[in-house]
């Protein structure tokens, strides 16, 4: 039976699109086939901010060496100054030095400029707005079914969180798909105005809508902008934009209450995110272990990395390991 490609990558995230430029460097046959019009997966920036992962770490060796090929320019969180504590009473405090991601790095312009580069590498290979409804292996290949007609492959490699996978009917255990039951907030002015105050725009409330915020301004830190994590199913309800906006006036000042602009992702509504499990997240990072191939299907999303699941540095480690098992399998 003829194939239409040797190597069909399901999932255009960073994964996706590091094993899909990785391969294509080495002469392979691939065509990476992504269910949303646009490349990126959970990596999100528009006008540069991250509504998305916004950090990498200093120990991601992958990420950095990515960085640096790519000619980007990491810069550090930003760390100066005081953090506000709210409690669920309501008392506020802002008199406490300390900054909770002091180690964290950011990218200037937003970390889609990463999954934006990768994409252009990859090219024609790409194919946006294509998703896969189903899966079906056999003795010389993969069937994958979509919308716009069959596609045969040698291998398949899903580089997507293994609840989506189960949706292509792959079984496998039920893992939660990291941060995907979550909703993000950027808020955006003319200034950093809580710099001025001695603020770091770091905040930690117990009353919300946000239960986590941090300074999200561009590295030159001539314009301001604040992000924060919602509570769980907190984007749900229609007054969050607005309660979300009050809360930011209450814990840096009125100038923070009057954003020029304001952003929302609720990632738990993005069906090619999450699913109605991940609606509910984990109480706290799960145990995300390696997957290991199951006959023609080669596992590559961030859940299913040998190490640091789940976050941006898992995505490439999980882009590697699927490379190295598509080498021992052209043997």
């Amino acid at each position: 039976m003829t194939h239409d490609t040797d190597i069909c990558i399901v999932g255009a995230g960073l994964s996706g699109l590091a094993l899909a430029q990785a391969l294509r460097a080495e002469g392979r046959d691939v065509t990476l086939l992504e269910a949303r019009e646009r490349a990126g997966g959970r990596v999100l920036s528009p006008g540069g901010h991250d509504l998305g992962p916004s950090w990498i770490w200093p120990h991601n060796r992958r990420m950095r060496a990515l960085i640096e090929r790519l000619g980007l320019r990491p810069f550090a969180q930003h760390a100066a100054g005081r953090l506000v504590f709210e409690d669920a009473g309501g008392t506020l405090r802002r008199d406490l030095e300390f900054a909770t991601m002091g180690d964290a790095l950011r990218v200037e312009g937003g970390l889609a400029r990463i999954t934006d580069a990768l994409a252009a590498e990859v090219d024609d290979a790409l194919r946006l707005g294509c998703p896969v409804d189903h899966l079906a292996e056999d003795a010389e290949g993969v069937t994958l079914t979509t919308p716009a007609g069959a596609l045969r492959a040698r291998h398949v490699v899903l580089a997507l969180p293994p609840r989506l996978a189960a949706g292509l009917g792959v079984a496998g255990p039920d893992v939660p798909t990291w941060m995907a039951g979550h909703a993000k907030l950027v808020a955006r002015y003319a200034t950093p105005v809580w710099r001025e105050a001695g603020l770091n725009g770091d905040a930690i409330s117990h009353r919300g809508p946000l239960a986590e915020i941090h300074d999200a301004s561009p590295a030159d830190g001539q314009a301001g902008a604040l992000f924060g994590f919602a509570q769980p199913g907190a984007a749900r309800d229609p007054r969050f934009r607005a309660a979300a906006v009050a809360q930011l006036g209450r814990l840096f000042g009125p100038a923070a209450g009057a954003p020029e602009e304001v952003l929302v992702k609720d990632w738990s509504a993005d069906p090619a995110t999450a699913t109605e499990a991940d609606r509910t997240p984990p109480a706290g990072h799960p145990a995300y272990r390696p997957r290991p191939p199951a006959g023609r299907l080669i596992f590559a999303g961030s859940e299913s990395a040998p190490e640091d699941g789940g976050f941006l540095e898992g995505a490439l480690a999980a882009a590697e390991a699927a490379r190295h098992h598509l080498r021992d399998a052209a043997a």
